[in-house]
Order: structure tokens, then C-alpha cells, then sequence
């Protein structure tokens, strides 16, 4: 098939969505919000042991803790408009980055990160379409972000068919530290950074037993790319710098996803992502997941995930790059490598929820309830030999 044939046959198509949009239309109409609160609350570890960190030039210990907990609240205003908010702070402890100083136990072991943000949507539920917008932040000790964005989602074919496009911006600002011996002789070329991300989803119901989904990313960042803290070692001892890439990237990723339901209790979720971007990255990355219903409220859900991907044109390990090279990292999260990650999910969610309370006074209905509890527990290990172990608890409520 050319070019011209297939534009043709894409413009037929999308017609043809119109037209059966525009003969459903009066018959479907988007769900309205309901008078329930939802909120999730979530606390997860993490874990990892590794000989590759990037502070100290692609060798030494990569050992990391990181504790987070994150709280999501949906608000509905009426039937058509609401807020949310999603905010929360981790605290994590590194090995490799207390080697900034090259001073155990300094402040630069630790860090305490907080982040926010608020989002507004409202529907239209005459043109099934649903319109958002959000603002947020992240601050850390020697970084701080803003950022905002907005979303627009369209149902047509009963519900079946659902369009989703997404936008957002991020501009970060970093407080340039470097590593203690290369004070104050080298510098980076400057503090800030901007990020553009877009995002497009389809969605299609294409049985009763399979949904399959495509999306498209673009992601676009200028600015201060490398970490003012990471050493690059040169060959033959001919000293070190400080971690020295291109001021701009351009990240690809596209993803198909495919649910199949081959029984009333097993579900079939499997995730294919292509990634390329300007750095000379392509990576694959394959996920399944299989969530079976023990019963009508319990569900475990063991998975997978597989990933590949190519080295970064600028990496290559400790002692490898020479003084005359223009761009360089040993950061081994650019190098060649394969991973894998695989756990299991447990999900409690009875009809009437965990718990529940009851009205204070007779003519209240006010009922605050417990209605899921999740947890997921897993394993990563990667070719690079970095290993890690994770853990988190889900507890979601409601109030009617």
C-alpha cells in the first residue's frame, strides 16, 4: 500500500468513526459523576544493591532506600465538574550520592522530596467529551519543578471507542552541586531544564472478551540534561569531569496494549512499548499480567516485565572516554541492558467494603468506607548487575 492509499483509507476510516459517533449520539451518553469522594492512599519501599553508580564514574556502590507515601483525593462538584489532588513526599537514603563529598554519612546520603498537584475536570455529557487542566510542583533539596498541562477525552460508539490526548510541562530548576575535588574548577553550562510532553490514546472494545489499545508519545527537553554530581574517569589517568551531554533530547515511545478475557475470572494484560530517542537509545519492553479472581472480592495478580535497549551514543564505562570526546557519561542507566521485573498483586475488595461506618445520627447518610485493599510485592534485576526489591499498600476509600 503507498502513501496516497493509505492516507485515503485513514480519511474513510475516520469518517466512518464519525458517522456511527453521530448515529450513537443520541443514544449514548457519558456516565455523570456521582456524590462519592474517592481517595487512595498508598505507601511503598524500595530497595536496590548495584557496583555501577554514576557518581563515582560508573563504579562503586549503588545501594538506595527509598520510602514514599502518596495521597490521591477525587472530589466531584456536582455531575459534571470536580477536583483531585495527588500529593505526598519520599524520603530516600543513597550510598552513591553521600560520595559527593567523599564524606560518609554527609547530608548528601539522604533526601526528602515533596510534590503536589491539583486538576480540574469537567464534562460535557450532550458531546461525551471530558476537558482538564492541572498545575503541581516537586522540590528536593538541590531541585525544585513546576509544572502544568491539560487533557481532552472522547467516548463515542456506545463507550466502546474512547479518544484521549494529553499535554503538560515541566520547567525544573537545579542547585548545582559537584563533586568536592573539581570545586570550583568546573561548571555546568546552566541550572534549568524544560520538559514538553505529548500524549495520545485510543481505546476500542473489540469483543466481549478482548480491548485493545495504541498510544503515541513525544517528549522534548532542553536544558541542563546530565547531573552536575555524576564523575566521568578518562582512559590512561588523564583526570575526570563532570557528566557532559547535549543540551537537548527527543524521546519516542509508542505502546500497544491487549486485555483478553478468556474466562469470567482470568484476565490476559499484556503491554508491547518501542522507545527511540535523539541520544541513541531504541529499547523494547514487553509486559503481562494476569489478574484471576480467587473469588467474587479476591484477586492475585502475578506479572512480568522484560526490557532491552541499546546504549546511548555518549556512554561508555569507567576509564573509556577520552578528554577529547564532546559529550560523556558513565550513568549505566544509559549503557546496553536487559532487565527484568516480576511480582504479584493481591487485591481485597468485598461488595460491601472492608470497612465501613455508620451515620452518626439517624437522618445522616454520610458513610465513610474502606472499600479496596491492595498490595504488590517484586523483584528487578538487570543485566548491569543492579538488583532491587519493592513493595507497596494500596488502602482506597470512599464516602457517600
Amino acid at each position: 500500500m503507498n502513501l496516497k492509499t493509505f492516507l485515503l483509507a485513514t480519511c474513510l476510516l475516520l469518517g466512518q468513526f464519525q458517522l456511527t459517533y453521530a448515529q450513537d449520539s443520541t443514544r449514548y451518553q457519558m456516565k455523570a459523576n456521582t456524590n462519592e469522594i474517592e481517595a487512595n492512599f498508598l505507601s511503598s519501599y524500595y530497595q536496590q544493591e548495584g557496583n555501577n553508580a554514576a557518581v563515582t564514574g560508573g563504579i562503586g556502590t549503588e545501594e538506595l532506600s527509598d520510602f514514599a507515601n502518596v495521597l490521591i483525593v477525587n472530589i466531584p462538584l456536582d455531575s459534571v465538574n470536580a477536583v483531585s489532588l495527588y500529593g505526598g513526599a519520599d524520603y530516600y537514603t543513597s550510598a552513591s550520592t553521600d560520595n559527593i563529598d567523599n564524606n560518609v554519612s554527609s547530608s548528601s546520603s539522604y533526601d526528602l522530596r515533596g510534590f503536589a498537584t491539583v486538576s480540574y475536570s469537567r464534562k460535557n455529557l450532550f458531546r461525551n467529551e471530558t476537558y482538564g487542566v492541572h498545575i503541581g510542583f516537586s522540590a528536593e533539596y538541590d531541585y525544585n519543578s513546576i509544572s502544568a498541562g491539560g487533557s481532552y477525552t472522547k467516548e463515542w460508539n456506545h463507550g466502546n471507542s474512547e479518544l484521549n490526548v494529553q499535554g503538560q510541562a515541566f520547567f525544573d530548576r537545579w542547585i548545582l552541586i559537584y563533586p568536592i575535588e573539581l570545586r570550583p574548577d568546573v561548571e555546568a553550562p546552566t541550572a534549568q531544564r524544560q520538559s514538553f510532553n505529548g500524549q495520545i490514546n485510543f481505546f476500542q472494545v473489540l469483543t466481549k472478551k478482548l480491548q485493545a489499545g495504541i498510544s503515541g508519545e513525544f517528549v522534548y527537553m532542553t536544558g541542563l540534561l546530565s547531573t552536575p554530581f555524576h564523575r566521568v574517569y578518562f582512559a590512561n589517568d588523564q583526570g575526570l569531569d563532570i557528566e557532559r551531554l547535549p543540551d537537548s533530547r527527543l524521546k519516542i515511545p509508542v505502546g500497544v496494549r491487549l486485555n483478553y478475557f478468556p474466562f469470567d475470572r482470568l484476565v490476559l494484560r499484556s503491554y508491547y512499548r518501542y522507545y527511540q530517542d535523539d541520544f541513541g537509545i531504541a529499547a523494547n519492553t514487553f509486559e503481562l499480567e494476569t489478574p484471576i479472581k480467587i473469588s467474587t472480592f479476591f484477586t492475585v495478580s502475578p506479572f512480568y516485565r522484560y526490557h532491552t535497549q541499546t546504549a546511548s551514543d555518549y556512554f561508555a564505562p569507567y576509564q573509556q572516554h577520552l578528554p577529547s570526546e564532546e559529550f560523556y557519561t558513565s550513568d549505566y542507566d544509559l549503557s546496553a541492558l536487559d532487565s527484568h521485573k516480576m511480582g504479584l498483586g493481591i487485591r481485597y475488595s468485598p461488595l460491601y467494603g472492608v470497612l465501613r461506618s455508620k451515620p452518626m445520627r439517624k437522618n445522616e447518610t454520610g458513610i465513610l468506607m474502606l472499600k479496596t485493599l491492595e498490595a504488590r510485592f517484586g523483584y528487578y534485576s538487570r543485566s548491569t548487575g543492579l538488583t532491587a526489591y519493592f513493595g507497596s499498600i494500596n488502602l482506597g476509600f470512599s464516602f457517600k
